[in-house]
């Protein structure tokens, strides 16, 4: 009885050691890559960039509402596809600005979104440019197409 409980014991005590390695060798992968200073740059970058485009983003909307042009409707959705997208960058950038600890799992969560709000901030961008050099039925419409 004795050798059996040994055994058990000897198994538990193994497959913790595998579950605990595992554990500290994905650590040891991702935490260089978050603590890395050009991935903070570039976040930083992106995080500064995104606001940048939101502000564009938030005055063309006054602009067309103010025009009561028929864009505003599909200008609110590319900020909410912008703001979703964006949403682990932004959270990240709040807590930083207010001092507080960004977890890690946050910082997985911006490491893996931050090429897709990079992305999207390009596109509502250039959704942004157009809506400012044509005129609002022309714009509409290519904006309608892209949505779909």
């Amino acid at each position: 009885m004795f050798g059996k409980m040994k055994k058990r014991i000897l198994a538990g005590v193994v497959g913790l050691a595998v579950v605990g390695t595992t554990i500290s060798g994905a650590n040891s992968l991702v935490w260089p890559m978050l603590i890395d200073g050009k991935i903070e740059d570039r976040v930083a970058t992106v995080f500064t960039y995104q606001n940048q485009v939101s502000a564009a983003l938030a005055q063309s909307i006054v602009e067309a509402e103010a025009a009561d042009v028929s864009i505003v409707d599909a200008l609110y959705v590319i900020e909410e596809q912008l703001n979703e997208a964006c949403a682990p960058v932004q959270e990240a950038g709040r807590r930083h600005i207010d001092g507080e600890a960004i977890t890690g799992l946050l910082q997985i969560a911006v490491f893996n979104t931050m090429e897709d709000c990079e992305a999207k901030t390009d596109e509502v961008a250039y959704y942004i440019r157009l809506a400012r050099a044509n005129s609002s039925e022309t714009f509409g419409r290519i904006f309608d197409a892209a949505l779909d």
